[in-house]
């Protein structure tokens, strides 16, 4: 049998995107990125400290993979709020779901816009974003408030208009996590979540926004690493690696003709189900484009060599590889944006596209009272304030009331420091993208049993305290952004 041309067989690391170490162009990592051979990279917080050494890195990238034919797919996970790779230098937007609330699908494209320009400004091409998943799980401990919401409507709406705004920029957009991660209640990060729906319910829910995502010309669909026993029954097959998924349903039946990835293929739901090499190739099989590695290794070198062998084989067709790799090219040629010249000029220009106080207004739009109870807002001084998950890298919200007037006391866990009752006003924050530890919910309450005129503000998942039956009052922000919490601080202090 005569084996695949020696040029197809060398350009198979064109189906990778990998991640890279450190803040710069190595040596090594340079060898390592010419080994391999791939038609880009994705960047992560670590890789940017700061604005001038991240367009130094991905510039470095540029000059390595790309050509002025054939550029190199640069790419971020920059969706604002939680997930986002430039928020330790530049303030970002908050949450998809905060945009949504705030503004709806107008705001939702405009800040895809100013998004994309900053990105393009650093160097980067492709964002991994929007999420157009739909947050069907109350519980779900992944998707949370990067959805735009919980109504197909919603998600749908929102989603066109973030693709929309993000190609009228020049940025490459992917929507995720085909065919939607949003009512599952384990984390493919950690785990092999499971979609237990019907084929009804996934056409009239799930696969709404990634219609409508496909009708708005999105040109990349990221696909997700959990089983969906609907559209695959083989317990071995997550989306990832579903035949029927990739090919009869994103393909055939929803005629995406553009390029799919793997979501990154080192989390849980990929390597559970078998080696990375295995995993690579049977992604390649059930029509999968470009597989996404986090890290340089050990998955690239094991996904390179096991598609080597499959292709020699003849397990996997040259003419399948070739599909793949136009696509790909097509894309790069086509839509990969080569970086400008960066200047302290374009760095000022980039960071002032969104500015702070803009931020604010809009975080304040965003934020719901759900329940109301006794606890009034704005508070009344003295403010008691219980914060339960408060990352170390947000300003403690004792320190932001008193930026406004108020007089305000921080408490600990520990309840025998805590005061016998409340002269102003008692309020209790909750961080969390899921769930709070027992502990922590156990503290919680215990405050909310003692102090029920308490005001409680829900930062992030908005349904973390619903089944505390203590809760009186709950307001929810959607996020915790440094510019959401400021928002909050000022309409509590009034």
């Amino acid at each position: 049998m005569t084996g695949p041309p020696t040029d197809l067989a060398a350009s198979l690391g064109e189906l990778l995107l990998v991640g890279v170490p450190g803040t710069s162009m190595t040596p090594e990592v340079e060898a390592r990125l010419r080994a391999i051979g791939p038609s880009g990279v994705i960047f992560f917080a670590p890789n940017f400290p700061d604005a001038g050494r991240a367009a130094r890195y991905a510039r470095e990238v540029h000059g390595l993979l790309g050509t002025p034919a054939l550029p190199a797919l640069v790419a971020a996970d920059e969706e604002g709020g939680m997930v986002s790779q430039l928020s330790g230098f530049w303030e970002v937007p908050p949450s998809a779901r905060g945009v949504a609330s705030s503004g709806g699908p107008p705001l939702v494209k405009d800040l895809a816009t100013r998004t994309a320009r900053r990105l393009l400004a650093l160097g980067v091409n492709l964002d991994f974003a929007p999420v157009v998943d739909i947050h069907s799980n109350p519980g779900n401990p992944v998707i949370g408030v990067r959805s735009f919401g919980t109504a197909p409507s919603q998600v749908t709406a929102c989603g066109r208009a973030a693709i929309e705004g993000f190609l009228a920029a020049g940025i490459i957009p992917v929507a995720k996590h085909f065919p939607g991660h949003g009512d599952t209640s384990l984390d493919s990060h950690v785990d092999l979540p499971r979609l237990p729906l019907t084929l009804e319910q996934l056409a009239l829910r799930e696969l709404r926004p990634f219609e409508g995502a496909i009708q708005a010309g999105v040109p990349v669909i990221m696909t997700a690493h959990l089983l969906v026993p609907a559209l695959d029954a083989d317990p071995a097959r997550t989306a990832t690696l579903s035949p029927s998924i990739v090919t009869g349903l994103l393909r055939q039946r929803l005629r995406f003709a553009g390029v799919v990835i793997t979501d990154a293929l080192e989390m849980a739901g990929a390597t559970r189900l078998g080696s990375h090499g295995e995993v690579a190739v049977r992604a390649i099989e059930a029509g999968v484009d470009l597989l996404l590695y986090s890290k340089l290794e050990p998955g690239p070198e094991e996904a390179l060599e096991a598609l080597r062998a499959a292709l020699a084989s003849g397990r996997l067709a040259p003419e399948r590889v070739e599909v793949s790799l136009t696509r790909i090219r097509a894309l790069r040629a086509g839509s990969a944006a080569r970086p400008p010249e960066f200047t302290l000029a374009l760095e000022r220009e980039a960071r002032d596209l969104i500015p702070g106080a803009e931020l604010e207004r809009i975080a304040e739009g965003a934020a719901r009272v759900l329940k109301q109870g006794a606890g009034g807002i704005p508070l009344r001084s003295p403010i008691d304030v219980l914060e339960v998950n408060r990352p170390d890298t947000r300003a403690a919200m004792a320190d932001l009331l008193r930026a406004h007037g108020a007089t305000a006391h921080e408490h600990g866990p520990s309840m025998e420091t805590w005061p016998r009752r409340i002269e102003g006003s008692a309020l209790l924050t909750v961080a969390a993208r899921g769930s709070v530890s027992a502990e922590q919910e156990a503290t919680a309450r215990a405050w909310l049993r003692r102090f029920p005129e308490t005001v409680t503000v829900a930062s992030l998942n908005p349904h973390v305290t619903d089944a505390w039956p203590e809760v009186r009052t709950l307001l929810a922000t959607f996020d915790n952004t440094p510019a959401s919490r400021r928002a909050l601080a000022k309409r509590l202090a009034g």
